[in-house]
């Protein structure tokens, strides 16, 4: 008998259902899949948003014009959407297609920053991504910014025309070498011309420095190097380096040379009453070259190494001392893009030489840095070497603007060529360049006189503490017997609005103005300030002021006239004095009184009389000596 095998395999309906199965698995499978590549192109995409959004942040902090629009859209290539943000044309990226905004705040510090950068995902949905950021604007004179070049390389800028020199006069044949005149033989280095080019050389015969095409032919007269030079004085009663171990650098392609005219760096010259070590240098360079020039020491530099810069002896803010441990060279050229004013810095010109570049290196408390630190009495600047600060005169500030006119041609002496049909160039620089503005705004008004009567009334200056060329102003109009002129000027603003004063100044022996300085304190949006003065004849006092106590001040000054009692005005600081005082007649009596703690010599319980001052004599100049008693003071002449 034959049994039948076992029989195998799958009903129709288990078919059935593991085809539903397997077929709902690769659903899931498929679902899945389209799901990790949705989130893989939204994981992209969010990446390349937040690298723009990152990027516009970045671009924000560098920009360096002083408009609001200007700053925000350098390139011109945004627009303001209707909610008050900004807006880039569309950004064809990787993944999407971009949609980048920004809106901007203010902080006690600067400005906050918020980037949207929006765009559609595979699915046509919208999605964005957002960053903020605070972006610090500092003003270039302030601890903060004394800090970040206490720690910042000196400078990464153009190197001009010159090249860092390589190998030795002695591989070049003597038949190609011709000696070159040096300008500062003292300094011990050399020039030589080497076909079209000069070189710069050590005694030991290192070329340290070629001036590349510097001649049009071997025989022809060649474009020298550029030159800055100066002093570098050690204030001794605070000293905690040794003068050798301070060294002055410039950035790029330069080379730096201290010399000292007797003695050497280890046992280098002092003033009289040694008060300031000190030496000289010379920094070569080419033309084209802006950059700065800075210090290090061989310990490095601490927050107590101080450098003074700037004039002690100036009325104007813009000159009076800083503490800064590089000086800054910039030329700045203009044009307008989009109705903005853009700003470009510019190098120096060919064979210029910059001279009384001095510094004064100091030890001082960590909280010390601002520039009175450095001219109150007895300080770094103002020893009893210095006389009263006038060792100090015209001593530039931390920036050197290459725009200003010295010869007075009414064109820059120190800038170098440009293309005159697509820029502009002032003689003056209207901010630092190295730490350019946020904002712009305007400070407009009008300057009245009354009684006005001559002709001169058109010599009037309106400044800023920024600085001169900042202001223009109509000439001086007469309606009903009121003379007067409009003036607008420009201030720039670092973040937490802007804080300085416009001053008037009548440069006029016909015109008295009581109030000439309007300060301002944080303003952050355009203002108005009128002025009034009168016309009158004016007499004006002035001198240095030298003080043989220490600490001496002085709290403040009259001036006076003895028959009608017209009070004028006063300004001085810890070196120097200027009154100005309004008259009848032809001649001027009055009273200068000085109050202080302390004796001033000359003087009647601190009062002195003139007597019979005219035009001719002003200004009248003599100086004020502060002592601690009479018995101290020397012998003077008599005051009139």
């Amino acid at each position: 008998m034959i049994k039948p095998r076992n029989q195998g395999g799958f009903s129709l309906t288990e078919a059935l259902v593991a085809f539903v199965v397997i077929a709902i698995g690769l659903l899931a499978v498929a679902s899945f899949q389209s799901g990790l590549f949705k989130q893989s192109a939204y994981n992209k995409a969010q990446t390349e948003a937040l690298a723009l959004a990152q990027q516009k942040i970045e671009q924000l902090k560098h920009y360096t014009l002083a408009g609001e629009e200007a700053y925000i859209d350098e390139d011109g290539d945004g627009a303001m959407d209707a909610d008050g943000n900004y807006a880039d044309n569309p950004i064809t990226g990787r993944n999407a297609v971009f949609l980048r905004s920004w809106a901007l705040g203010s902080t006690n510090l600067g400005r906050r920053v918020e980037v949207t950068v929006g765009w559609s995902d595979a699915g046509n949905e919208l999605q964005e991504v957002r960053l903020s950021a605070d972006i610090p604007w500092i003003s270039p004179r302030t601890a903060a910014d004394q800090i970040v070049e206490m720690t910042d390389p000196i400078l990464i800028s153009p190197t001009g025309r010159a090249r860092l020199g390589e190998g030795l006069l002695k591989d070049i044949p003597s038949d190609e070498l011709n000696p070159y005149t040096n300008v500062y033989p003292e300094d011990g280095l050399e020039i030589y011309q080497h076909k079209e080019n000069l070189l710069l050389a050590n005694p030991e015969g290192e070329i340290l420095l070629t001036l590349v095409d510097a001649c049009l032919t071997e025989t022809a007269p060649c474009t020298d190097f550029v030159r800055i030079a100066g002093t570098v004085f050690l204030d001794t009663a605070n000293a905690k380096v040794a003068l050798e171990d301070i060294e002055l650098l410039a950035s790029d392609a330069a080379f730096c040379k201290r010399w000292v005219p007797d003695g050497s760096l280890s046992n280098p010259p002092k003033t009289p009453s040694g008060d300031y070590e000190y030496y000289h240098y010379t920094c070569y360079l080419g033309g084209g070259w802006h950059g700065n020039l800075g210090f290090v020491t061989k310990r490095g530099l601490s927050l107590n190494d101080k450098v003074c810069q700037g004039d002690p002896t100036a009325f104007d803010s813009w000159k009076r001392p800083v503490i800064a441990t590089r000086r800054a060279y910039r030329g700045m050229l203009s044009k307008q893009v989009n109705g903005a004013t853009k700003y470009y810095s510019h190098g120096i010109r060919d064979a210029a030489l910059l001279t009384g570049q001095d510094y004064v290196f100091t030890s001082l408390a960590t909280t010390a840095t601002e520039g009175y630190h450095c001219s109150d009495v007895e300080a770094p600047m103002t020893r009893f070497d210095s006389d009263s600060g006038k060792l100090f005169r015209e001593v530039p500030t931390d920036f050197v603007c290459l725009n200003v006119d010295e010869n007075g041609d009414g064109s820059p002496d120190n800038l170098d060529v440009f293309d005159a049909s697509q820029f502009s160039a002032a003689t003056t620089c209207p901010f630092d360049p190295t730490s350019p503005p946020v904002l712009s705004h305007q400070i407009s008004g009008r300057i009245n006189i009354e009684n006005g009567v001559s002709p001169d009334l058109v010599n009037f200056e309106v400044v800023t503490s920024d600085g001169p060329g900042n202001c223009v102003f109509e000439p001086v109009s007469e309606v009903s017997g009121l003379y007067s002129l409009a003036y607008a000027c420009t201030v720039f603003d670092w973040g937490p609005g802007w804080s300085g004063a416009v001053s008037i100044r009548p440069n006029s022996k016909w015109v008295f103005c009581p109030s000439p300085t309007s300060p301002f304190s944080a303003l952050t949006s355009d203002a108005t300030q009128d002025f009034s003065c009168i016309g009158k004849q004016t007499i004006t006092l002035e001198g240095p002021i030298d003080y043989l106590v220490s600490n001496g001040t002085i709290q403040s000054m009259t001036i006076e006239e003895a028959a009608t009692g017209y009070q004028g005005r006063c300004e001085f600081i810890s070196m120097k004095f200027r009154c100005t005082v309004p008259y009848d007649g032809s001649s001027w009596s009055g009273t200068l009184s000085v109050f202080s703690d302390y004796h001033v010599c000359g003087s009647m319980n601190n009062q002195f009389y003139f007597g019979n001052l005219s035009l001719a004599n002003s200004p009248y100049s003599f100086g004020l000596i502060i002592t601690k008693t009479a018995a101290n003071c020397p012998i003077l002449e008599p005051v009139l």
